[in-house]
This record gives structure tokens, sequence and C-alpha cells, in this order.
């Protein structure tokens, strides 16, 4: 592991406002008389966010599948120290990657919400090595309407977004349920990718949030954890059946996907 990984991940410009420019947004007259200096930030929703970079943490995570995870954390730790608060927070963001406890339930592996984790590693609780979780039958494997398939998964495309000028209706004083209804000119950014299907559900998925900002993209992640969409199934054989311990429903018993 680098030595200055926590830096690599942290220490980045924060993202800018991009909706905010010069100039006034109303006429002089128009303005309030008096306002705080967090209201108009509040009102334009041009506040700054943090900017971490995780990718060079996932990679080295990803790089070291098959080793022992003791010896992988004992690595990391000897580059991160714990009074330190920048590097004890990459530490934080350690099982963000990797699923360290998970548990075993009837049928496969489980969290404890009652599905597979969403982490892309995790570290088998018997050998103690450091696996990847799409290699896993339960995580290749969907019943749909009683059939077991394989399914084959690949990352969500990279959102695109176009700078877009519009015109929003906001309360000129947010926390007043009476307050005047104002037109403000802001400037947001617009998804432009469009959306894929899922092979699988068969059902449109949005490569990110409509309006590229913090609320939307903590909405997104928490519907899309591990950003993956289904690209193609396969029927299992009777032979990968009896493998896995699994059976195809009779027509008719079970009409959904599990």
């Amino acid at each position: 592991m680098r030595d200055d990984m926590a830096q690599v991940i942290v220490e980045r410009p924060r993202i800018p406002a991009f909706n905010c420019r010069k100039g006034r947004l109303q006429a002089l007259d128009d303005l309030p008389a008096h306002e705080g200096m967090r209201r108009p930030h509040a009102l334009r929703g041009d506040r700054k966010e943090l900017n971490e970079n995780l990718t060079p943490l996932r990679r080295y995570l990803e790089r070291q599948v098959g080793r022992p995870w003791n010896k992988v954390y004992a690595e990391i730790a000897a580059h991160l120290r714990v009074d330190n608060t920048v590097q004890q927070h990459v530490r934080g963001h350690l099982r963000d990657f990797v699923a360290v406890t998970p548990r075993r339930a009837i049928g496969g592996w489980r969290s404890r919400a009652g599905g597979l984790w969403y982490q892309r590693l995790y570290v088998d609780p018997i050998t103690g090595l450091l696996c990847r979780t799409d290699q896993l039958p339960e995580e290749k494997a969907r019943r749909v309407r009683g059939v077991w398939y394989e399914v084959r998964l690949a990352p969500l495309p990279a959102p695109d977004y176009r700078v877009c000028r519009e015109t929003q209706t906001r309360p000129l004083k947010p926390y007043d349920r009476h307050s005047p209804i104002i037109e403000v000119d802001v400037v947001v950014r617009r998804l432009g990718t469009p959306a894929v299907r899922d092979a699988v559900t068969n059902v449109l998925i949005d490569v990110g949030p409509l309006i590229d900002d913090e609320a939307g993209w903590n909405a997104y992640r928490r519907a899309h954890p591990d950003r993956r969409y289904a690209i193609g199934k396969r029927t299992l054989s009777g032979r990968e059946l009896r493998r896995h311990g699994l059976s195809n429903l009779p027509a008719g018993v079970e009409l959904g996907l599990t």
C-alpha cells in the first residue's frame, strides 16, 4: 500500500458550487433589506461539497483478492495511524468495500438485512481470505418466476451531465410557512446519459440522479448502493442446480423474482 494513500484520498480541492455565478440574481430593488450571511447560499443551493477520491483504495483492495485479510489489514494499518484524524477517516472507508463479517444463512451467504451485502469484497470466515462477492453462486444466480438463471452483472455507465439554466420558485424565507414565493434563476446540471435496461427485471435504470447535487446523489446511492445492473441471463443446467443445492419450481407456483 502506498504511503500517501490518505493524502491521495482526502486531500483534494472541495467541489465548488456549480450553480453560482457572479452578479445579482434579482434586481436590486427586489432584494431584502436585511439577510444573514448563510441565507443567500441556502436559497441558491451553492454550498460546497466534500471531494473524496476512493478509487485508489478500491483498486488496492481488489488487487489483494486471495490474500489473508489479516495481512492486508496489517499493511493498511501500518500506513494509517489511529491518532491521525485524516488517516483514521480512510480506515473508516474500508467497510464501504469489504464485508469483514459476512454471515452464513440457509441457502447461501447473507447479510443481516437478509440479502447479499453491497460491498464488492468480503472476508471468508472459514479461510480468512479476501474474496470477490461477484464470484459467489448466490450473486450470480437469481430465480425468476420459479426458474434459476445465471445473471451477468456490469457497472452502470458513468453519468454525463449538461449545464442548464432554469427558473425555480422558492420561498423568500424558507423557515416561514407564510413566506412569499419568489422566482430565482439557477444553473443546474441535469442528467444527459440515457437509462439502461436491466435484463432480469426489464426495468429502465437511471445511471445517476436526475440533478447533480448532494441530495440527489445521497438518494441515488441508497437506491443503487453497488451501481450495477444485469446485462444478461442464462438458465442454469440440471448439473449446476444440483451443485448449488437449487431447484426450479413448477410452472405457476412462483411469479416473482428472488
